[in-house]
């Protein structure tokens, strides 16, 4: 029989994100074992809001990109560690890896565990070089196409380390959705995501103009807000596709935004990981994005979506038309996305994965 342990998550990132939702499900899952939970965190920030109602003790602190060269706060912290016997910490971000992590070995922790949750290559640095040789003992990735960034100018290093690859969970609802939910003639394309240069809407754009030289019944609705939506508004206008392409602006409630479409697009020029994509299989849709960072990870061509050559919006556009034209394709893909999520996202499943690795 396992012993309960002392297991810290440490993310001082104020604002909301992609790693603050999974520090704080991780977080909830481990409060609810045997294990002794605790999470360092930036006291004014929305995660410390969110794990108030946890049975999880909090170590407010605030951290900036210099924070570890304030040899004070990493005495603290080596106190906090020590004091508490933590053997395990958890970080996703090199802020607080360099801040934390280097407290963390220096108080002796058994497990010094970087998740890395961005597939974006990082630089060969002497520090990153400390950090990563040095300090931590355990990778976790999002995805193998972000491990295999990390490995382009760590490879020798990472090698030496145990890793794992422990994608984003998702819950599932107990009655996923299974209807076409448009009895109209009119096909409803979804793509859900912030309006900037990575998610790359504009491709949407061209790829409805296209659909629509075709006369094909649809529409595609863009949830999502950000620094782009000025540019993507006019420029849907002044193509004469208001009537094909809708800005919904931020959506909370993205399951039911799920319910509502018949097909979900991304065209995101990278992903680390393509939660949004996992959503949709959650939801039984089939999935389109293009053929490059984790996406093959998620989608397998032909059989749950379709995987299309980087910015070709033609193939993309024939590919829609496809499904548009065959409700039995349709169904089909999004059964198999369901199963293939099912088997891969799940939160349970998921989380003793985690446990598994830091153990």
């Amino acid at each position: 029989m396992s012993t309960s342990k002392n297991i810290c998550f440490f993310n001082t990132t104020p604002f909301w994100g992609g790693g603050e939702k999974w520090h704080f499900e991780a977080s909830e899952s481990m409060s609810k074992t045997a294990n002794k939970t605790f999470f360092v965190c930036d006291g004014k920030g929305e995660l410390a809001k969110k794990l108030e109602n946890l049975d999880v003790i909090l170590n407010p602190i605030t951290a900036s990109n210099l924070s570890f060269l304030n040899p004070t706060k990493i005495n603290k912290l080596v106190q906090f560690y020590r004091g508490n016997n933590i053997e395990t910490v958890i970080f996703n971000n090199p802020k607080d890896l360099k801040l934390g992590g280097r407290a963390a070995k220096k108080a002796g922790v058994k497990n010094i565990v970087y998740r890395r949750g961005i597939a974006v290559e990082v630089k060969k640095s002497r520090l990153n070089t400390h950090l990563f040789a040095d300090v931590v003992t355990h990778f976790i990735f999002n995805s193998s196409a972000t491990k295999e960034l990390l490995e382009k100018n760590y490879k020798n290093i990472i090698t030496t380390k145990k890793t794992a690859i422990i994608y984003n969970a998702i819950e599932f609802p107990k009655s996923p959705t299974t209807e076409n939910p448009t009895p109209n003639p009119q096909i409803i394309i979804g793509n859900a995501g912030r309006l900037v240069a990575q998610k790359a809407q504009h491709f949407l754009i061209d790829i409805a103009e296209k659909l629509k030289e075709k006369n094909l019944e649809f529409k595609i609705l863009i949830a999502g807000d950000g620094p782009l939506n000025g540019e993507l508004k006019q420029s849907i206008s002044h193509r004469k596709l208001n009537e094909n392409i809708e800005l919904l602006g931020f959506v909370d409630d993205i399951p039911n935004f799920m319910g509502r479409i018949d097909i979900f697009v991304s065209t995101a020029i990278w992903e680390g990981f393509g939660f949004v994509l996992a959503e949709a299989m959650v939801a039984k849709k089939p999935v389109l994005a293009f053929d490059m960072s984790s996406n093959p990870e998620l989608i397998k061509d032909g059989k749950n979506g379709f995987l299309i050559p980087s910015k070709n919006t033609n193939v993309f556009a024939d590919k829609i038309q496809e499904l548009i034209g065959n409700e039995m394709l349709r169904k089909k893909m999004g059964e198999e996305a369901y199963r293939f999520a099912e088997s891969n996202f799940e939160t349970k499943k998921q989380f003793q994965k985690l446990l598994d690795f830091i153990n």
